[in-house]
């Protein structure tokens, strides 16, 4: 294929303008179709004679019709314009075939996104979501992912990425009613469920500033982060987590929030590559902003 030479084509506007005019066999319906005025489009038009160096249309009459330099190029400007029209629609089509792809976290995906998801499938049916429950520690992979939620400590910056704030929500502690049970329990002696979504140095700060030793910190570890609530719900120990992720568990009594005071705020992020985004990705990203804005809660225990 013969590299084109953009020095010397004629800018777009232009040959949009006279392929407008050539199909609509007039300036005032090309000028309608291109939401401009036929003045416009009568320049547009003259500038084009000029860089061609042909008269492309001439009046008849109370209208206008095509030379035949102009008949000639007004069909070659439509097949290339449907060449590209096509071409923009085949890439948009393969981006929505690919979806978009989430690595987020078991809990936040259970407790806030699906719950939610047919609403944004209702919305947008061709555009599928796949999510990944990587874990809050797992490490940012954009290569593999469009977008990355995470929870992070307020304040915290992603240098290089695209993050977008979706909800803020403090860090609690939280414990089954079971636990708690047969008269006012002496906290600093109960067990503590592993919390995987925390650096282990992160727990202890917490454990720290709620009074806990964590040398003399009893830890059950069920294993996996997603039997971390189970484990917690059960009875086994006291769970260090973030309110909106057992906000319907606090509301129904199955779990309670134990009055520590630990005054963190945790951040819930959606991290991108920086730049243009496809339209999934930008579709997926503005729901999850307006189903997130109303969640944040910075409140204490009642």
């Amino acid at each position: 294929m013969t590299d084109i030479d953009w020095r010397h084509l004629p800018a777009l506007t232009t040959l949009r303008a006279f392929e407008a005019t050539a199909r609509m066999k007039g300036y005032s319906a090309a000028a309608r179709t291109l939401n401009v005025t036929p003045a416009a489009i009568a320049q547009q038009v003259r500038k084009l004679e000029v860089e061609v160096g042909a008269a492309l249309v001439q009046r008849e009459g109370r209208g206008l019709v095509l030379t035949e330099a102009g008949r000639h190029l007004g069909l070659s400007l439509r097949e290339a314009f449907a060449l590209i029209s096509s071409g923009v629609a085949e890439a948009q089509r393969m981006q929505e075939d690919h979806g978009v792809r989430v690595s987020t976290t078991h809990y936040f995906v259970n407790s806030v996104i699906l719950p939610n998801l047919s609403d944004f499938w209702s919305q947008n049916p061709k555009t599928q979501v796949s999510f990944v429950p990587d874990g809050n520690q797992s490490p940012i992979d954009l290569d593999n992912f469009d977008i990355a939620i995470r929870g992070f400590r307020k304040g915290a910056t992603w240098e290089g990425y695209d993050a977008q704030s979706l909800l803020e929500t403090p860090a609690i502690i939280c414990a089954a009613p079971s636990l708690l049970s047969g008269g006012k329990p002496d906290l600093y002696t109960l067990p503590w469920v592993a919390e995987h979504g925390f650096k282990e140095a992160e727990l202890h700060e917490f454990a720290r500033r709620a009074g806990f030793n964590p040398e003399t910190m009893r830890i059950v570890d069920p294993g996996d982060a997603r039997y971390e609530m189970e484990a917690a719900l059960m009875g086994f120990g006291l769970m260090l987590t973030t309110e909106v992720i057992v906000r319907k568990h606090l509301k129904d009594g199955t779990l309670v929030w134990v009055d520590t005071p630990l005054d963190e705020t945790v951040v819930y992020q959606a991290i991108c590559r920086k730049g243009t985004k496809a339209k999934p990705v930008r579709t997926l990203l503005d729901w999850l902003k307006v189903l997130c804005a109303p969640l944040s809660y910075d409140g204490r225990p009642s």
